[in-house]
């Protein structure tokens, strides 16, 4: 840390020294040395402290703890309820507000004890956000625009919180913990695949955002020039041709809870319609994954959310676009894999996210 900081031993010993003190590192033995005196190996204290993450879905609350290391100590669903009871995506966001708040604070109530308690929470949202802000700019599924939960959340929790578009999060939670977490790929882009199509870029090690944070929507660029209309006013958009949703929309299934398992299931029995539905889409993800490989040369593409399910359908189709529309591919060294995590890369993804904040501001 001396060497990496250009700090004195003593100046470094001193603020080790604090961190240990507020609970926050501890130090594990002593490593090999040099030719000087052996270092002391420091990690962060994993049962110092707990983190909630959430991922705000599109039929359910889905909630995670970790300790400080990211290490998953529970997770629980949480359906959506409307002011009468009933079930389903909440009628307005001050419901959905109440919601996240209700969750937290009983969950918090269940928190095993620690010397730093829940020391934050963080909350993966489907649609386009404003970073640092966690102003919320628009949520496609529901139409809502300009929410701006962050400091509302944190005045009524004494937390701090971190809202987040679900792709940059859960690439976040693939690249630490998941598909990436043993490949040492610096850039690493995640793609998260379900009623649409976002995307999570780590570019260096870190989420590359854009200049107002709202890159990766990648689902709404043009892959079809005179294509299918889409929610988003364009034509041809890619998430039109390659998500589930496209899949579902394919079969004249009601992209609906459960409809994973539903295609899922026929494609198990050799249903003709379901198999040629789920190759067409891999035709299409291949196209816009050769895209994305011009584009932004990353050592590795992540399929996440519900398409990594249907990995052993899509892939032939995936690889052989990759191999015949692009035969210099091997000049990019891209991997596609598929998501490790499943349903927990967002949530584990909002968690990390706030490790790396509240470290970032004791460094």
């Amino acid at each position: 840390m001396a060497k990496s900081t250009k700090l004195t031993r003593a100046t470094v010993s001193a603020l080790v020294e604090e961190l240990i003190a507020e609970h926050w590192v501890v130090e594990t033995g002593t490593g090999e040395s040099s030719g000087g005196r052996k270092p002391m190996m420091l990690e962060l204290n994993r049962s110092a402290g707990c983190v909630i993450g959430l991922d705000l879905r599109m039929t359910n609350i889905l909630l995670i703890v970790t300790d400080m290391q990211g290490t998953i100590i529970r997770k629980s669903v949480h359906p959506y309820r409307s002011h009468t009871g009933t079930s389903g995506f909440p009628s307005d966001p001050d419901q959905l507000f109440e919601q996240i708040v209700a969750v937290i604070k009983k969950e918090r109530q269940a928190l095993p004890e620690t010397p730093l308690g829940l020391v934050g929470a963080g909350i993966g949202v489907h649609g386009f956000v404003e970073y640092p802000s966690g102003r919320i700019v628009f949520m496609p599924h529901t139409g809502w625009k300009g929410l701006s939960w962050k400091e509302g959340l944190e005045a009524r929790l004494q937390l701090p919180v971190i809202l987040d578009n679900e792709a940059n999060l859960a690439a976040l939670g693939e690249h630490e913990f998941g598909a990436g977490a043993d490949s040492h790929a610096g850039d690493m882009l995640y793609l998260s695949i379900a009623g649409g199509i976002g995307a999570g870029f780590i570019s260096g090690g870190e989420l590359f955002r854009g200049s107002g944070g709202l890159a990766g929507e990648v689902g709404h660029t043009t892959i079809e020039a005179n294509g299918l209309p889409c929610s988003c006013g364009n034509r041809g958009c890619w998430e039109r041709y390659a998500s589930e949703r496209a899949v579902a929309d394919k079969l004249n299934l009601q992209y609906a809870p459960g409809i994973t398992d539903r295609i899922l299931r026929k494609l198990r029995e050799k249903d003709p319609d379901a198999l040629s539905a789920i190759r067409e889409a891999g035709i299409y993800l291949g196209i816009g994954i050769g895209n994305m490989m011009h584009a932004l040369n990353p050592q590795m593409i992540v399929v996440g959310n519900a398409m990594s399910e249907y990995g052993p359908w899509i892939n032939d189709q995936v690889q052989e676009v990759l191999s015949t529309r692009y035969s210099y591919v091997r000049s990019y060294q891209v991997q596609v894999r598929y998501s490790r995590l499943g349903e927990d890369s967002c949530a584990l993804g909002a968690a990390s996210s706030v490790i790396r904040s509240i470290m970032q501001q004791r460094s």
